[in-house]
């Protein structure tokens, strides 16, 4: 990251292009209100240039399975439809006045990754184009297109870190410090964020639990449940100790009689069905009888069941958690479930023939 910076510093702004800077990035949990998007996506704000009075809007969407390395921004085509490593802003955001600013050219440097929602990267030689919205339209991802003669932006070099305080990733098979006695504890209903918790305790499966709040910002929450458990708030009145999973496992790993849930965690689907979490027998690839419901499917190749074509039955499509997962003429749909404040929650991702 340092050879880049200081190869950014030699660098003057392309004629016509005016040199903007970015602000901290947040992520998830780290917005207010909570915000997870399909596919990981880092908010905050550029340097204003417009109307001092609104907001000028930094996004950078990264497609979940990026690796660290260091990409080419070129290759997005300066539309937010191809871009698996995407960078725009929108200028005077909310307003009549906005306007649309994407990638044309420039680096992204994936330094560091705890989990696809905390990562620590930076962006040098950035030239974002003015550009206007452009088919696909009403897809999950929309497109975009740069305006002739359109306005011009440059970032000479900045940074950013989303990771929290005992950031984790919850996903089995992630990379994780060899720490005893610590649960990664999911802070997304797809379980690919999490935050580590001190397990303390012996209690398992079920058994009401005590959760203590951490102290301050660098320390971490604990609870008297087992390592592996969460002391969870999430379907009970008072918390219980709840064994943590990875729906997208071959084998999540839940105890007899429970199924592995939303925010990867095993519980009965007795508890899950009457608080509105829907299921049906129907395998991956199989019709439903239903139009929708949030599992179909079995453990280790769980689906959603979605009725594409309104017959009235949906298809059990397989759940995925990145946009490259999906085939030559499939697109990432999301399951949202909607949190308090307006925010939201996308991360259940299914690939779907979308005919694009």
């Amino acid at each position: 990251m340092r050879a880049l910076e200081e190869s950014s510093s030699q660098l003057s702004a392309p004629p016509g292009c005016t040199e903007i800077t970015l602000g901290e990035l947040r992520n998830g949990v780290q917005l207010a209100p909570v915000m997870y998007g399909a596919q990981p996506t880092y908010r905050g704000e550029f340097s204003n240039q417009g109307d001092p009075a609104t907001t000028d809007t930094a996004l950078i969407r990264l497609d979940l399975n990026t690796a660290p390395g260091l990409y080419d921004l070129a290759n997005g085509g300066t539309n937010l439809f191809t871009c698996e490593q995407c960078v725009w802003g929108v200028q005077d955001a909310g307003s009549s006045a906005e306007k649309l600013f994407v990638a044309e050219s420039g680096k992204l440097l994936l330094a560091h990754k705890v989990s696809p929602q905390q990562t620590v990267g930076a962006l040098s030689n950035v030239v974002l184009r003015q550009s206007v919205k452009a088919a696909p339209l009403s897809a999950p991802y929309t497109g975009s297109a740069p305006v002739a003669g359109g306005e011009c932006r440059w970032i000479r070099f900045a940074t950013w870190s989303t990771v929290r305080t005992g950031g984790c990733d919850p996903r089995e098979g992630s990379w994780r410090p060899p720490l005893s006695n610590f649960t990664c504890v999911a802070d997304n209903a797809a379980a690919d964020d999490g935050t580590f918790e001190k397990s303390l305790g012996t209690k398992t499966q079920g058994q009401e639990c005590t959760y203590t709040p951490p102290a301050n910002d660098g320390e971490l929450a604990s609870t008297d449940c087992a390592p592996s458990y969460a002391c969870s708030p999430e379907f009970t009145d008072s918390r219980q100790c709840l064994k943590t999973c990875d729906f997208m496992a071959a084998d999540p790993g839940c105890p007899t009689g429970t199924v592995c849930g939303v925010y990867g965690l095993c519980i009965e689907q007795s508890v899950l069905e009457p608080i509105g979490y829907l299921f049906d027998p129907a395998l991956v690839g199989e019709t439903c009888s239903v139009n929708y419901a949030e599992f179909c499917g079995v453990e280790g190749a769980r689906g959603v069941c979605v009725d594409l074509q309104r017959t009235g039955f949906g298809t059990c499509f397989k759940y995925e958690r990145a946009r490259s997962d999906c085939g030559s003429g499939e697109e990432l749909g999301f399951v949202g479930y909607p949190l308090s404040g307006g925010g939201y929650d996308r991360t259940y991702g299914w690939c779907y023939p979308d005919g694009l």
